[in-house]
């Protein structure tokens, strides 16, 4: 009987071993501003909602991810980053030409929250599929790797003004919690997100210095 509990419990090691990768591509988080139509991001859930939402998984199963869904593609415009700020304090008007890199393929990107990123953080495709799957999420419609493509942009800054061109677009937000139960042990609870972008293009604003 030890042996096979012994067993058993060098399975489950081998398991989480392999889950421990990097769980996360091109971070959505750092970028400048996500406006939701509705709901919140994960990172602005409270500790009482995580506590409330996580009531709703703790259901042991034998082998499988219970999932919670919070909001489920909730549409979202972003501004991703400045990329340029120029300004003009001469006489006349200068006119630039700038390459402007800009993600014109769908992407998906995650994360998670909780003890999944910490003993036993995962991106194994068996449970990020599953999660994505069972959250809502087209997971194999979507890409982990976006296709990029330079495109020119002329700008002209007026004497005493100051351009300023920035990546905005549009995209999905799926999220919610979720426990990962391996034998009926639960070996990691967490609160996770997709981001799937939708499209993305550069803005120009101009001001007075």
């Amino acid at each position: 009987m030890k042996k096979i509990v012994a067993v058993a419990l060098c399975f489950i090691c081998i398991i989480l071993c392999g889950m421990v990768e990097c769980y996360a591509e091109d971070s959505y988080e750092t970028y400048n501003e996500i406006m939701m139509v509705d709901g919140k991001l994960l990172r602005y859930f409270t500790e009482e909602e995580m506590k409330e939402y996580m009531t709703h998984v703790k259901k042991a199963t034998f082998w499988g991810v219970n999932v919670y869904t919070v909001n489920q593609n909730v549409e979202v415009t972003y501004i991703s980053s400045t990329l340029y700020n120029v300004e003009n304090r001469g006489d006349t008007d200068v006119s630039y030409e700038l390459d402007v890199v800009v993600d014109v393929s769908n992407k998906t990107s995650w994360s998670v929250s909780g003890s999944l990123s910490g003993t036993a953080k995962g991106s194994i495709k068996s449970f990020k599929t599953d999660l994505a799957a069972k959250a809502g999420v087209d997971y194999s419609s979507t890409t982990t790797t976006s296709r990029k493509e330079t495109q020119k942009l002329k700008v002209t800054v007026e004497k005493g003004s100051r351009a300023i061109v920035y990546l905005m677009g549009s995209a999905r937000v799926t999220n919610g919690v979720c426990a990962c139960y391996i034998c009926f042990i639960n070996v990691a609870s967490c609160g996770f997100e997709y981001f799937t972008l939708v499209n993305q293009y550069p803005r120009m604003e101009k001001r007075k210095l």
